[in-house]
């Protein structure tokens, strides 16, 4: 990789290790919080990888000294949190952005691949933002404007925006009207989604703060359109994507 590569790894790396640091587990908190930290300590340090199947209940009751329900509890937050998923007759496994779709890319593996995977949605989204510059119609820049406002309001109310933002994005292909850009970001679908939530929960206090630069991107980004201005609106889907590629590596 490129020196730009390596400090964007090594931002990655460090923000993972220091996500502990701002969780709050304290000595006093209960046992099923402390594995839970404990487990989360080992996702973000690389110990258990993306896509790896975590020990057996058993086990890591065993190596904690504590019941199972305590480690299930524990196992339970950190589904709720869409860091680890659960198998039927396999266990659990640490999430990597399964592809939903056939033919789909594979699964997020590595910090790597988080670095490769914003430059590839720089090469395809910028270029696809273009092109809907040149065919966005009336309704369509009256839709946007909604899905945005929608956005606003549940950011004001605390509620996960990631799977609008996904949507956003895949909206603005649909305008580009090109089938292979808009299969394009189907199958970044599952990758999208699950860099939004994972990195949402290592990062929450960098995710809240990156909100209101989010907000102005996306307006940036249908302000160039509404005005057919393709190289306007190519600089927007590039600053943005610059932007959330700096808040997930960088928390801020």
């Amino acid at each position: 990789m490129n020196d730009t590569s390596d400090r964007t790894a090594q931002d990655a790396r460090d923000l993972l290790r220091d996500a502990t640091r701002e969780s709050g587990a304290g000595a006093g908190a209960r046992l099923e919080e402390q594995i839970y930290h404990a487990l989360l300590d080992r996702i973000q340090s690389g110990t258990y990888a993306l896509g790896q199947r975590l020990p057996p209940e058993m086990e890591l009751s065993s190596e904690f000294g504590v019941s199972r329900p305590v480690v299930r509890a524990a196992l339970a937050r950190l589904r709720d949190a869409g860091l680890v998923t659960s198998r039927r007759g396999a266990g659990s496994f640490v999430s990597s952005g399964e592809a939903e779709v056939e033919g789909g890319f594979t699964p997020i593996g590595s910090i790597d691949d988080m670095t490769a995977f914003f430059d590839y949605r720089r090469m395809i989204e910028t270029r696809t933002a273009a092109i809907a510059a040149t065919r966005a119609t009336a309704e369509d820049l009256a839709d946007l404007r909604q899905r945005l406002a929608k956005m606003d309001k549940d950011i004001e109310s605390g509620i996960a925006t990631v799977e609008q933002d996904v949507n956003f994005h895949i909206r603005i292909a649909e305008i580009a009207n090109n089938r292979f850009l808009l299969e394009t970001l189907h199958m970044l679908r599952p990758h999208t989604l699950f860099m939004g939530h994972f990195l949402r929960r290592l990062s929450a206090s960098g995710y809240a703060r990156g909100k209101a630069g989010m907000r102005n991107e996306h307006y940036g980004i249908v302000d160039a359109l509404e005005a057919g201005d393709s190289p306007a609106a190519e600089r927007a889907m590039e600053q943005h994507l610059a932007a959330s590629r700096e808040r997930i590596f960088k928390g801020v």
